[in-house]
């Protein structure tokens, strides 16, 4: 395991991260050692290692007061423990200096997962934040692949887990919140269904004689059962980027007498769906996230600043479009205009209310206005129809 950052003194409420990526598979397709007998079509990943590292760098950032990072004035960072799986091993920057992550085999993520959890079971304000980044694979439960998956032509899948009953036992242990982020496929294997053995045991054995105990848990996957996750080649996967986009000020809700903007389970969860539709609108293969929030409303983070709004404005006809001033007027009178000879409207504007409008540069066709327009984060995209003359 590798302890990135412990905070010192360690007391008092906290967030402590386990985060793991695993793009480096020795036994499967392409990974140059023995193939397992079964690899089940799965091979190299390039993703995960990136992946983990932003959710890292994400994390600590905070330390340095990095803009566009994790921030909870109540409850700071107070652990994160990682490990990458990659071709060359990977270095994240700490506070301390630099830290080479251990692989993710089994035995490295036993025992990170169980010095994490018992971190989040010491205090009851405390928040269990799990991420993983990697192969995976569904029967009745998910199951997660480790590097060292396959090493055993015998028992291939104790290189694995169980991630559904893994979340099981946590709940059971922890008082505080829970936050697990899994980001891999949930394909349904037909050749695992139809394998005695093949069902890897949890980090965790689940008792379920010991009621839930956890305040809230939301669990925010990259896709739905059945389905499959993506990632272009070489670059973080497309969950991790609009999680992280999401939770780097493009959500959060302002309650009454409150001076934070503060971001919980369900927020997080409908601006990652956001982001991952607006991606689908240019990636090849659509992708939609899947949640399940239970509990009460905890917060991950509480933001010092308004959210922003990833505005896209557009107008068609197109050969009307040149021929106008897109424009965005906020609430307080703030106006922001836009030659529609330079393309759509893309800007970012702090959330809340807005008229939405163009004017003819030419008299071509009258002013178009829309007022009221709530823009919410993350996403508002309208596109405005002028009148044919």
């Amino acid at each position: 395991m590798t302890t990135v950052y412990e905070r010192q003194p360690p007391g008092g409420p906290g967030v402590h991260v386990l985060a793991i990526g695993v793009g480096k598979y020795p036994h499967l397709i392409g990974g140059g050692k023995k193939l397992t007998d079964n690899p089940i079509g799965l091979g190299q990943l390039s993703s995960p290692p990136l992946s983990v590292k932003a959710v890292v760098d994400w994390f600590l950032g905070s330390l340095g007061q990095a803009p566009a990072a994790f921030s909870n004035p109540v409850t700071p960072l107070g652990s994160v423990e990682a490990l990458a799986s990659a071709d060359a091993p990977l270095e994240v920057a700490a506070p301390a200096g630099p830290v080479q992550l251990e692989p993710a085999t089994r035995d490295n993520v036993q025992a990170a997962f169980e010095t994490w959890l018992a971190r989040v079971v010491a205090d009851t304000g405390n928040i269990g934040v799990f991420y993983f980044c990697g192969h995976g694979v569904m029967v009745a439960d998910h199951y997660l692949l480790l590097e060292d998956f396959g090493k055993s032509s015998v028992l291939p899948w104790e290189k694995a887990f169980d991630m559904s009953n893994t979340m099981r036992a946590v709940e059971r242990d922890a008082r505080g919140a829970l936050f697990f982020f899994v980001d891999a496929c949930r394909e349904v294997s037909k050749d695992i269904a139809l394998t005695l053995g093949a069902n890897p045991l949890a980090l965790k054995g689940v008792d379920l004689k010991k009621p839930v105990l956890r305040s809230s848990s939301s669990v925010i996957e990259a896709t739905g059962e059945g389905k499959l996750a993506f990632a272009v080649e070489g670059k973080v996967s497309r969950f991790t980027e609009a999680l992280l986009t999401a939770m780097s000020g493009y959500c959060g809700v302002k309650g009454p007498g409150s001076a934070t903007w503060d971001v919980d389970g369900e927020i997080i969860a409908g601006a990652v769906r956001k982001l991952l539709e607006k991606g689908n609108k240019t990636a090849k293969r659509r992708q939609v996230s899947d949640q399940t929030i239970s509990g009460d409303s905890v917060p991950l983070l509480r933001l010092p600043t308004p959210p922003l709004v990833k505005v896209e404005l557009d107008l068609t006809p197109e050969q009307m479009r040149v021929l106008s001033m897109m424009y965005l007027l906020s609430a307080k009178g703030v106006r922001k205009d836009h030659p529609g000879a330079k393309g759509a409207f893309v800007v970012e504007v702090p959330r809340g209310m807005y008229s939405v409008g163009a004017t003819a540069l030419a008299n071509q066709f009258g002013e178009l206005l829309y007022e009221d327009q709530d823009l919410i984060p993350p996403w508002f995209a309208f596109t405005m129809q002028a009148p044919q003359p």
